[in-house]
């Protein structure tokens, strides 16, 4: 006994089989999907994620990263050489037979060494508002050749070194301040208790507002290049940002720090080092073309370890930025629901933002009015 077809509506087609019936529709045909895809997760970051992310940045746009940090890193770097090779008289050998001598070595050399890292933090406080771009491309799945990062920069090049010389102004003058007492106790030659004295107290203060000041404004020149602020508009913003994860951000920087201190000072120089007493021990006291030769090998490893290691640092600082905008303005919820077709553009001031002084008030919503029943006139 066969089964009794099925009924089916007036006009509408009879299935053939009950097989044909039960059959899914055919799947649609795959479309293409042109998003692009981030390395870094356009969320809240972890410390664990924001620094992998600022390695991420650079191997994704490595021209445009290792490319300015090399060009920055080496000016430094051959001012330093030069200004070293002159205080110490061209000698990378000196004898100390007194404590007199020592401290005439140990002066100019310390004062070369603390210039020099002072240049150092100011190439980083630099690199992070000129590849603020590069990473702010990165983070919505773009990269960066070296001519964008340029172009990127070009307009706010004089707010962005506005920006970083006014950041190390604060900090040079949160360490002058405190040591200011101890500098006059030791030219007046005021008795050794008073120098020891201002010497505990002025040291340790003048160390903790540098890092109060660093890390209350670090994020400004991220801002002055993202955002398009002026100097004291970028510092207010920076405060604001940091504001209420004043500790998180501070441990994140010194951990980039630390991770630096250890990468560019005792593994990248080891090679160079080598080096250098090899040609040393042709002579100790090295002169005419094995001097220079000498002296060109450390500094070129020295301009290497910085070329590496700076864009690190700045990737940093740029995306606890980023970090920061995402937890207290939700920017990466506002970037996906009204994507920009600027990347660039999608990190200027939000509606939460407008005014750059955090969020806005809201707008009243319009009462619910019912719609009248059909028929009805007024």
């Amino acid at each position: 006994m066969t089964d009794a077809p099925g009924w089916a509506a007036p006009g509408s087609a009879m299935p053939e089989t009950a097989d044909a019936a039960a059959a899914p529709p055919p799947a649609p045909p795959p479309v293409a999907d042109d998003t692009p895809v981030t390395e870094i997760p356009l969320r809240p970051l972890g410390v664990s994620e924001l620094l992998d992310g600022a390695i991420t940045y650079v191997r994704r746009s490595p021209r445009a990263a290792l490319g300015l940090s090399a060009i920055l890193t080496s000016i430094v770097q051959v001012i330093l050489t030069a200004a070293q090779f002159i205080v110490l008289g061209g000698r990378l050998h000196v004898d100390v037979e007194s404590p007199a001598d020592l401290v005439g070595v140990l002066g100019p050399a310390s004062m070369t060494s603390l210039v020099g890292l002072f240049l150092t933090a100011y190439v980083v406080l630099l690199l992070s508002g000129l590849l603020a771009p590069v990473m702010g491309r990165t983070l919505l799945g773009h990269g960066t050749s070296f001519g964008q990062a340029c172009r990127d920069v070009r307009a706010v090049k004089g707010r962005l070194a506005g920006t970083a010389t006014a950041i190390l102004a604060v900090v040079l003058l949160a360490i002058a301040l405190p040591i200011a007492p101890l500098v006059a106790s030791v030219l007046v030659h005021a008795p050794t208790g008073v120098q020891a004295l201002t010497a505990v107290l002025g040291i340790p203060l003048a160390l903790g507002l540098m890092v109060v000041g660093y890390v209350w404004f670090a994020l400004a020149t991220p801002i002055a290049v993202l955002e398009r602020r002026g100097v004291r508009a970028a510092l207010r913003r920076s405060t604001e940002i940091v504001r209420g994860r004043w500790w998180r951000v501070m441990g994140v920087l010194t951990l980039a720090l630390v991770i630096t201190i250890f990468v560019e000072f005792l593994v990248l120089p080891v090679p160079f080092a080598i080096a250098q007493q090899i040609f040393l021990a042709f002579d100790k006291e090295p002169h005419g073309w094995l001097l220079v030769a000498v002296i060109a090998v450390g500094g070129v490893g020295r301009i290497i370890a910085g070329t590496l290691v700076n864009p690190f640092n700045a990737g940093v600082i740029t995306l606890i930025y980023a970090d920061r905008r995402m937890r207290r303005e939700a920017f990466d919820l506002e970037s996906q629901l009204e994507p920009a077709d600027d990347p660039l553009a999608a990190w200027l001031p939000g509606p939460l933002t407008a005014a750059g002084s955090g969020p806005q008030p809201k707008t009243p919503r319009p009462s619910f009015v019912a719609p009248p029943p059909p028929g009805w006139h007024r």
